[in-house]
């Protein structure tokens, strides 16, 4: 393709976390990937990325909330010494020392005022503990307020269920709980200015938006009378969310809007074979629906979503 590809899909290894395992006396798992920017923009280049969004989402409860305040704070001037390094190849969302929503509160305004990060990425819940708690109701008022990307990961989920590795199904599903808990509490009505971003073409949500809808219009109950128009508008809630396409090649682009659907890659997690083939699979499957419906899907929706990088490139959006 002559056109750039964004990627919002894109992990760092964080230097920080490691030092601060290592202090502890934890062992680093030996399928931890290696990755520096470099090593980073080595895997875009393999796959024609010309930008990615880093980020962490991590778990800190492993430390007390002290420690984890300074940690998230120092992964994410982390991820803002990348952005400084390499500006026209990284943005950066930031890693949240939740679930203490006030520690978060805080890191929010100190990393997108002062570190200029992107977004916020946080996890599909913490420690059972999803974002439509009332605790966070003070947190996605000042999202909302700022119009702020939320790149909603899902968390990793260590035991294994009916013997397979949580690594393949379980996060999906906890994203697919996230946001079902989301619309039946009404987070979407409330705090319309939040911009989601799902990742793995967000779970099972675009494949079970009407058992959701359901959800939300009998508030957790299905023995509930309901209209067409009361479904169409659950649904369309869920349509106006964002999705990314990674590692999940299947029916996404027929289920959601191409003005919906960003790149992800997962660098550096997948084999180089598999970063090669979701590039080709996703770009292939767009142009049988036209170049517009690629360029949406390579950087179009993007640019919209991050100005700063739009600006990085000459390219007309329409």
């Amino acid at each position: 393709m002559n056109y750039p590809v964004i990627d919002v899909h894109h992990h760092i290894i964080s230097r920080a976390m490691q030092k601060k395992q290592l202090e502890l006396g934890m062992t680093i798992p030996s399928f931890m990937p290696k990755w520096t920017p470099e090593i980073g923009i080595e895997k875009m280049e393999l796959t024609g990325i010309s930008c990615s969004f880093l980020s962490a989402p991590s778990d800190l409860t492993f430390i007390d909330q002290p420690s984890a305040n300074l940690l998230a704070r120092q992964m994410n001037e982390e991820l803002a010494s990348y952005v400084q390094r390499y500006p026209q190849r990284y943005g950066a969302f930031a890693t949240l020392p939740l679930p203490d929503a006030k520690a978060a509160l805080d890191e929010v305004i100190y990393a997108l005022d002062e570190l200029k990060l992107d977004g916020v990425a946080i996890l599909s819940s913490y420690q059972e503990k999803y974002l439509s708690h009332p605790d966070y109701t003070e947190l996605l008022e000042e999202l909302d307020r700022r119009n702020a990307v939320v790149f909603l990961h899902p968390i990793l989920i260590k035991q294994k269920i009916a013997g397979l590795s949580p690594a393949l199904l379980e996060g999906t599903f906890d994203t697919t709980r996230a946001v079902t808990t989301m619309a039946v509490n009404r987070i979407f009505d409330k705090y319309p200015s939040i911009q989601f971003i799902l990742p793995h073409t967000g779970g099972m949500v675009p494949y079970i938006k009407w058992r959701i809808a359901l959800a939300a219009i009998g508030q957790d109950s299905i023995q509930v009378e309901a209209t067409p128009e009361q479904f169409q508008e659950e649904i369309a809630k869920l349509d106006n969310l964002y999705y990314d396409t990674t590692l999940n090649l299947g029916t996404l682009q027929k289920l959601i809007a191409p003005d919906r659907i960003l790149f992800g890659a997962d660098i550096p997690w997948p084999a180089d074979s598999v970063l090669r083939m979701q590039n080709e699979s996703v770009f292939s499957e767009a142009l049988q629906a036209g170049e517009e419906h690629a360029k949406a899907i390579a950087y179009g929706n993007a640019f919209r979503l991050f100005p700063r990088i739009a600006g990085l490139f000459h390219v007309e959006l329409k």
